[in-house]
C-alpha cells in the first residue's frame, strides 16, 4: 500500500467511527466503499469488521441488560443462514462487480435511511425475520447491511432505550457472525489482524469523540450531511469502477 492510500484507510477508519459513535451505527457504509478502493472488498470488510469486534465486546453487556433478545432472535437465526450466502458473492465474483455493487447498495441503504420509511402493519416475527434475512444477505455480499434491520426495530416503536439496546445486541451479533464466516471462507489473515490491532485505537478514538459531539448538539445537520458525504462516495465509486 502506498503512502496516500494508507493516509485515506486512516481517513476511512477514523470518519467511520465518529459516525459509529454520533448515530450508533453507519461506519460500514463510510468505511467499506473507501476501503475495499485502496485495497480490495474482501480485504476492505475483513478489516471492518474486525475493528468492530471489541466496540462489539464493550457495548453488548449493557445492551443485553437493557434489550430484548426474545425478540431480536428470529433476526439474528435469519443473519446466520443468510451471511454465509452474501459471503459467497465477494469470494467468486470480480472485484470491480463487487465495488460496484458494494456502491449500489449503500447508495439504497442511505436512501433507505434518510427515506424515514417503516414497514406498515404489525411488526410480527416474519417482519423480523426477514428484515434479518435481508440484512444478513446485504451485508454479507457488500458489508453493509444495518439498515433493514434496524428500520425494521425502530418501526416497532419500543422505547428509546429498548430501541438502541436491540439495535446494538442485533448489530453485535451480525457484526460477530460475519468475522466467524470471513475466518471460515479463509479471507483471514496474520497481516489483517495485525493492521486492525494498529487500526482499533483509531477506531475507537473517534468513535468516543461522535458519542461526546451528539451529547453536546443537535444530531439533525450532521446526520443529513453525513448521508449526503456517503451517496457522492458511492457515486464516485460507481464512475471510478465502471
Amino acid at each position: 500500500m502506498s503512502f496516500l492510500g494508507l493516509i485515506g484507510c486512516s481517513v476511512a477508519i477514523a470518519l467511520g467511527g465518529f459516525l459509529r459513535g454520533f448515530l450508533g451505527f453507519g461506519a460500514a457504509l463510510l468505511m467499506v466503499p473507501i476501503l475495499s478502493n485502496i485495497l480490495t472488498p474482501a480485504v476492505g470488510l475483513v478489516i471492518m469488521y474486525l475493528v468492530e469486534v471489541p466496540t462489539v465486546l464493550y457495548l453488548m453487556p449493557p445492551a443485553l441488560k437493557k434489550g430484548e433478545v426474545k425478540v431480536v432472535l428470529p433476526m439474528i437465526l435469519a443473519l446466520l443462514f443468510t451471511i454465509p450466502i452474501g459471503f459467497y458473492f465477494v469470494v467468486s465474483l470480480e472485484p470491480e462487480i463487487i465495488k460496484i455493487f458494494i456502491s449500489v447498495m449503500v447508495i439504497l441503504m442511505v436512501a433507505l435511511l434518510a427515506s424515514g420509511w417503516k414497514p406498515k402493519g404489525v411488526i410480527n416475527i416474519w417482519t423480523m425475520i426477514m428484515g434479518g434475512g435481508f440484512s444478513g444477505l446485504v451485508n454479507g455480499a457488500a458489508g453493509v447491511g444495518g439498515p433493514p434491520f434496524v428500520t425494521v426495530l425502530m418501526a416497532r416503536n419500543d422505547d428509546a432505550e429498548v430501541t438502541r439496546s436491540n439495535i446494538i445486541i442485533t448489530m453485535g451479533c451480525m457484526s460477530l457472525l460475519t468475522t466467524l464466516t470471513q475466518f471460515v471462507y479463509g479471507m483471514m489473515t496474520f497481516n489483517l489482524l495485525i493492521v486492525s490491532t494498529f487500526a482499533f485505537p483509531i477506531y475507537i478514538g473517534f468513535t468516543w469523540l461522535g458519542a461526546k459531539y451528539f451529547n453536546q448538539s443537535g444530531s439533525g445537520y450532521f446526520r443529513k450531511a453525513a448521508l449526503l458525504m456517503l451517496i457522492l462516495i458511492a457515486l464516485i465509486t460507481i464512475v471510478i469502477n465502471i
